[in-house]
Formats: C-alpha cells, structure tokens, sequence
C-alpha cells in the first residue's frame, strides 16, 4: 500500500514555478515519510513554514495500492 498526500489539498492556491496550479504528490509507504516529504516540499517551493501542517498533512493523506 502506498500513502500520498497532495500539495494542492492543503494550499488550494498554491503555484508551481511556471505560474500554473501545483500538482506536487508526496508519495511514500509511511505517513511520516510523506510528512517529511510534503513539509520540504511546502517550506522549499512555498515558502510556507510547515512545521505546525503536521496534522493537516495527515488528514489529506489517502491510501492506494499502487
């Protein structure tokens, strides 16, 4: 089972680099891999401190069997 979160779940108007909506998908077997994935992608791309997203992160993390 895989747990993947997406960026534009938890900022709804967040943008990528070229301007557009981001799609960024943080994709791990663990939910605190996908914490830590998400929180640097957020505070790197973003520029939003992640470290109190902890909670949010998980209530968007879905399960899949991919």
């Amino acid at each position: 089972m895989v747990k993947f979160a997406r960026c534009n779940a938890l900022l709804s108007l967040a943008v990528d680099a070229s301007g557009k909506g981001c799609r960024y998908v943080a994709k791990a077997e663990l939910e605190e891999d996908v914490i830590k994935d998400m929180t640097g992608h957020i505070q790197g791309v973003h520029q939003v401190d992640a470290s109190e997203m902890r909670l949010n992160i998980l209530g968007v993390t879905k399960t899949t069997r991919g």
